[in-house]
């Protein structure tokens, strides 16, 4: 290789160089000085206020005042109509300069479910199920229930299947099992005061007394009840009986 053509290669490299150097203080140069200056040679405006608008309006304002749209998202919204401004970025009322990016999140309206079966589940079952639909538990109430065990879920306020808002509540009616029972205990041949005493150690109450006379028996003898010792009887049930005079 001659000494010219060894010259004339160095001269290439280094003009290659000299322009990547070039190039890369323009990057420098325009992100420091040149972009910086036209940021801010912008003029000041308050943000627009866009929520509730609906978002063709919200685009064909941004453009008019000299915003940028940079981003839409949607999301459901129980309160703000389908294709309507949600929130906006930056808030309604901001300083800001003209050309600043924008976001938007715009409703997609009020969500709606299938409220599901709960009939027959049990109690957490009944919540796993309305949490994964996005619905809510509103009142429980409890009953006894000869069908079903104690936990299940008796009724439900609004039926399976029905289209509902997301968020809905619904009661449920929740079984307790069967009713207790009681033994009636037997108060013939006791007096008055004490068959009382023992019917509400025994969780059952006094009814009716029926005042006859007998002279076979003591005044105040309790010679016949209602319902009959070893009848299965409800809490609270009454018992009615019979004294001597």
């Amino acid at each position: 290789m001659t000494a010219v053509s060894q010259a004339m290669r160095r001269y290439r490299v280094w003009i290659g160089l000299a322009g990547v150097v070039v190039f890369l203080l323009g990057i420098v140069l325009a992100d420091q000085v040149v972009l910086p200056a036209l940021v801010h040679s912008r003029p000041v405006v308050r943000m627009p206020a866009l929520v509730g608008m609906p978002l063709p309006q919200a685009i064909e304002l941004l453009r008019e005042q000299g915003f940028v749209l940079h981003e839409v998202r949607y999301e459901a919204s129980p309160s703000i109509p389908e294709g309507h401004i949600i929130r906006q970025v930056p808030y309604a009322g901001a300083e800001v300069r003209k050309g600043r990016r924008v976001y938007l999140t715009v409703s997609t309206g009020l969500r709606t479910v299938r409220m599901p079966a709960l009939q027959g589940l049990s109690y957490r079952e009944a919540q796993i199920r309305l949490l994964s639909q996005g619905l809510r538990m509103g009142q429980v109430f409890y009953e006894y229930s000869d069908s079903l065990p104690s936990g299940v879920v008796l009724w439900q306020s609004i039926a399976a299947q029905s289209p509902v808002a997301a968020g809905t509540s619904v009661d449920l009616v929740v079984s307790q099992g069967p009713r207790p029972s009681v033994v009636v205990p037997s108060v013939v041949s006791l007096s008055l005061e004490e068959a009382e005493q023992l019917l509400q150690e025994a969780g059952l109450a006094l009814g009716q007394v029926t005042a006859v006379t007998d002279p076979t028996f003591l005044p105040n003898t309790v010679i016949a009840q209602e319902p009959a010792a070893g009848q299965l009887v409800p809490p609270g049930t009454v018992v009615s009986v019979t004294v001597t005079r």
